[in-house]
């Protein structure tokens, strides 16, 4: 009885495998951030001149995708460098992440997905003025997202939300002690493209 088990649960895992497609790529694109916040600032902080006020960033790195039936799960790494607008000042921040994608298609050319997006936060830096460190390296957000497809080449648009409250705290500007925080909340809308190898 015990051997027709096994052979039974070989022949579901042959299946699901035969049924499954795995595939890898490179992926790439911008991120189009929301504006953050300082709080409790004692000093104007908004006359910098040469602030760019585009609030964008770019994305680059690989995926894996394994499909199983209607769906695929999808996990992704990326390095993220986002440019943060705070009162006219311009926030340079990097980050390594770990999205993990669970899609589902509603066309042959279009799928949905959505899920954890696990992150690593490296140092922050506002031109003239010393920073903190960050409160917490590590960070979980959430993503959500709409992706067409066509043939090797994909294309998605996501919102990512932090879950976590993270910030951190002005120090001071040329020599001169400072005080505020600095909400470093995910918020992300990003625009990317990926390609299967």
């Amino acid at each position: 009885m015990n051997q027709i088990k096994k052979y039974f649960s070989l022949i579901i895992l042959t299946s699901t495998i035969g049924f499954s497609q795995f595939e890898y790529g490179i992926k790439g694109g911008i991120n189009i951030t929301a504006s953050g916040q300082i709080k409790d600032a004692i000093i104007d902080l908004s006359s910098n001149d040469n602030i760019n006020e585009n609030l964008t960033g770019y994305f680059f790195g690989g995926y894996s995708s394994l499909k199983l039936f209607f769906f695929y799960i999808r996990p992704e790494f990326q390095l993220s460098l986002q440019n943060r607008n705070f009162n006219s000042l311009k926030l340079n921040q990097s980050k390594l992440e770990l999205p993990v994608s669970i899609g589902f298609k509603l066309l042959p050319i279009l799928s949905v997905f959505g899920g954890p997006n696990f992150q690593f936060n490296f140092k922050s830096k506002i031109n003239e003025i010393d920073l903190s460190e960050i409160q917490e390296k590590t960070d979980l957000g959430l993503h959500l997202g709409i992706r067409f497809h066509f043939g090797p080449l994909n294309a998605d648009i996501r919102y990512d939300r932090g879950l976590n409250s993270n910030e951190l705290s002005l120090l001071e500007k040329s020599n001169i002690p400072i005080s505020g925080t600095i909400d470093l909340q995910s918020n992300i809308w990003s625009v990317g493209l990926s390609y299967k190898m």
